[in-house]
């Protein structure tokens, strides 16, 4: 069931939900009201995918906010530890619609720039400090939580930005919960940091917390916890909202998560 931490709004027949305790404008879109056609229904915007469609979804996306003609990031992530720092005006740009490709974190401090990422089962997380001074995206999995990707975010944007991690503030999207992300004898298994974050669900079987370990990491490296907003919406519980690969399978769209930095 959707909870409370979200506010639903309606953008032209695209629906999306935006946590109360974010402050910058931003989005995590339902997978309905796209172009695309099974196994994608229908608001697939991943970058990299078979659906045809998906690029009219983008687009249909960018039309429906009013932003098709400024500054957009699309991040093509790939579980690594690639961290990228938009801060081209329009003007300098060699693109408005930019990708960047094999990046899992992007910041900006130019208004008028927005990311998009297109996830299903992974973490999308949100950026910006208490000052509102910079925006920008993360894409988390499995993989690069446990390789410490969130310790060297955080560490870029103090030595790019001067942004301590007290004064960070970070909005969590639907992802997977260990209600639903369960293996029998997982990997994760064996590895010492997870151990704190596997659930017994009985005869092997373990439910992997992904949310529960990402904010472990935020407030180690002395992110408040009360600065960290979190929508707790499992998108296998959501399935007919949101995009999974657990569920659906592999090939299956992606949702995008849209996050703006907008001049005053």
């Amino acid at each position: 069931m959707i909870n409370g931490k979200c506010i639903i709004r309606s953008h032209g027949g695209l629906t999306s939900f935006s946590l109360k305790g974010f402050p910058l404008r931003h989005g995590f879109f339902a997978r309905s009201g796209g172009k695309s056609s099974a196994p994608y229904t229908s608001l697939n915007t991943a970058y990299i995918t078979k659906d045809p469609d998906a690029p009219l979804n983008r687009e249909l996306l960018f039309r429906s906010l009013g932003i098709g003609h400024q500054a957009i990031r699309i991040l093509n992530p790939c579980h690594g530890d690639r961290i990228v720092f938009e801060d081209m005006s329009c003007a300098e740009a060699d693109n408005i619609a930019k990708v960047l490709i094999k990046t899992d974190a992007a910041f900006t401090r130019q208004p008028d720039t927005h990311f998009l990422v297109s996830t299903a089962d992974c973490i999308p997380a949100l950026f910006t400090d208490d000052d509102l001074s910079f925006a920008g995206v993360m894409h988390l999995g499995w993989r690069n939580l446990v390789t410490d990707f969130t310790e060297k975010v955080i560490g870029a944007l103090l030595e790019n930005y001067g942004v301590s991690p007290e004064s960070l503030r970070v909005g969590i999207g639907p992802l997977i919960y260990p209600c639903c992300y369960v293996f029998k004898e997982p990997v994760q298994k064996d590895d010492p940091f997870w151990q704190p974050f596997l659930r017994d669900c009985g005869d092997g079987n373990c439910g992997i917390d992904l949310a529960s370990a990402f904010k472990a990491k935020l407030t180690r490296c002395g992110i408040p916890a009360e600065k960290i907003a979190e929508s707790g919406i499992c998108t296998a519980c959501e399935n007919k909202f949101f995009f999974s690969c657990y569920k659906e399978g592999y090939v299956s769209g992606r949702f995008p998560t849209l996050l703006s930095f907008q001049s005053i």
